[in-house]
C-alpha cells in the first residue's frame, strides 16, 4: 500500500478529502469490496490453486486495502450514529430540565396556573360541568393534562367523559372532550327575561310522565333579572338545589339567537371557584428527592360560604375568575371560541352581576312544581337518573 494511498485513506476517514477525491475513493472502495467478496468466494470453493502466484500476491495487497477501507467506512458510520444519538440524548435531557423549570416556576407555579385556568374556563362556560385535572410535564417543553368530566344530577356527581389536553409552553396546543353516553346530549339552553323564548310544554310534560324515584337536571329561565342573593333565596324553602347560575353579559354571543335564546351562556357554579391565593394555608411540609430536588406539600382550607347567601362573595369570586381567564387568551379562546371574555368583563363591571337562569337539580316531581312559580318563564330538561337525593 503506497504512502499516498494511506494518506488519502486517512483523510477520507477524517472527512477532509475534497468532494471529487472522496467520490473516487468511494468508487475504489466499492470495487475493492466486490473484488474481496469474489476472492473470498474463490478461496472457499478451493479455486485459489488456479490463481497464479504473482497475480495473487499483487491482489492480496489490494485486498488488504479494501478491508482497511471498509473498516474505516463502518467506523465513520458508527461514529456519526453515536454522535447523533448523543446529541439527541443531551437535547432530551436539557429540554426535560427546561420543562421542569418552566412549569414549576413561580408561586403558584405555571403548571398549577394553567390547570386552574382550564378548569375555570370549563366551569364558567359550560353549565353544571366541571373537570378535575392532573398534569404531567415531559420533555420538549410540553405538559399533558387529563381529568374526568363530571356534572351533578340529584346528589350524585356523574362521570360524563374525559378531558385531555396538551400544552407547548403556555399555548394549549390540543384538547379533547371525550363525552360518554351521558355527556353527549347537552341541552343547556336559556332565555332572557325580555324575550318570548321557546315553548317548554314538551319538557313540562316529560317531567309529569317521569316516575317517582327519579331525579333530574333542569335549565330554568326566569321572567326577571335577579341579584345573586335574590336567586339564592328562591331555593331556601324548596327541596331543590341550584348548582349553576346564568349571568347576563349583554347577549352579544354570535351563536345565540337574536330572540334572546341563549345557547352559549356564561355563569358560575354554586360552589365558588377558589384559586390558590384564596386558600388559607394550614400546614407546610417539605421532602427531598433525587438530584437535589425539594418537594413542598401544603394543606389549605377554602373560605366558608353560606349555602343560601353570601351573594357579594360569590359575585367577587366570579368576577375574579373571569379576569383570570381573560389574562390567558391563548387558553380561553381555544376552549371557549364563541365567547368574548373582554366584552363580558366590561359589561358586568358596568351593569353588575344579574342572573336570569339557573341549572337546578332534584326530584322530578319537585321540579314539576316550578311550573307554578310566577318567576319561571321556561325549562329545559337535561339528564335524568334513578333516585339519589337527600331531602332538604
Amino acid at each position: 500500500m503506497s504512502e499516498e494511498f494511506k494518506q488519502k485513506m486517512k483523510r477520507y476517514m477524517e472527512g477532509t478529502l475534497p468532494e471529487e477525491e472522496r467520490m473516487e475513493m468511494e468508487k475504489e472502495l466499492e470495487k475493492m469490496e466486490l473484488y474481496q467478496s469474489y476472492m473470498e468466494e474463490m478461496m472457499r470453493d478451493g479455486e485459489k490453486t488456479e490463481i497464479k502466484h504473482p497475480q495473487w500476491h499483487s491482489d492480496s495487497s489490494r485486498l488488504n486495502e479494501a478491508r482497511i477501507l471498509r473498516k474505516g467506512k463502518w467506523k465513520a458510520r458508527l461514529s456519526t450514529a453515536f454522535t447523533m444519538i448523543s446529541i439527541f440524548l443531551i437535547f432530551t435531557l436539557i429540554t426535560s430540565i427546561g420543562t421542569m423549570v418552566f412549569y414549576q416556576w413561580g408561586e403558584p407555579d405555571r403548571g398549577d396556573q394553567y390547570r386552574d385556568v382550564v378548569s375555570s374556563v370549563v366551569k364558567i362556560t359550560q353549565p353544571n360541568i366541571e373537570v378535575n385535572l392532573s398534569s404531567n410535564a415531559g420533555p420538549y417543553v410540553g405538559m399533558q393534562l387529563k381529568g374526568e368530566i363530571k356534572k351533578q344530577v340529584g346528589a350524585a356527581r356523574l362521570a360524563i367523559g374525559e378531558f385531555t389536553g396538551s400544552f407547548f409552553f403556555n399555548f394549549l396546543r390540543t384538547y379533547d372532550f371525550a363525552w360518554n353516553k351521558q355527556g353527549q346530549n347537552n341541552n343547556a339552553i336559556f332565555q332572557l327575561p325580555e324575550s318570548e323564548g321557546f315553548n317548554s310544554d314538551a319538557d313540562w310534560k316529560r317531567l309529569k310522565m317521569l316516575p317517582e324515584g327519579t331525579v333530574a337536571e333542569a335549565y330554568v329561565s326566569y321572567h326577571k333579572y335577579f341579584t345573586t342573593d335574590e336567586l339564592l333565596a328562591q331555593f331556601k324553602d324548596k327541596n331543590l338545589e341550584a348548582v349553576w347560575y346564568a349571568v347576563d353579559i349583554g347577549n352579544d354571543n354570535k351563536f345565540d339567537h337574536g330572540d334572546g335564546v341563549i345557547i352559549q351562556p356564561i355563569g358560575f357554579p354554586s360552589n365558588p371557584i377558589w384559586h390558590p391565593d384564596d386558600m388559607t394555608v394550614t400546614n407546610i411540609s417539605e421532602s427531598k428527592k433525587g438530584w437535589g430536588m425539594k418537594v413542598t406539600m401544603r394543606s389549605a382550607t377554602a373560605p366558608s360560604v353560606d349555602t343560601n347567601g353570601d351573594g357579594d362573595l360569590r359575585n367577587a369570586n366570579f368576577i375574579k375568575t373571569l379576569k383570570l381567564i381573560q389574562q390567558y387568551p391563548s387558553i380561553t379562546k381555544r376552549l371557549a371560541p364563541f365567547h368574548d371574555i373582554d366584552r363580558a368583563v366590561s359589561y358586568i363591571e358596568e351593569h353588575g352581576v344579574r342572573l336570569y337562569g339557573a341549572v337546578v337539580t332534584g326530584p322530578t316531581k319537585e321540579l314539576l312544581k316550578l311550573k307554578d312559580d310566577p318567576f319561571v318563564s321556561s325549562i329545559r330538561i337535561g339528564e335524568v337518573t334513578l333516585w339519589d337525593w337527600n331531602d332538604k
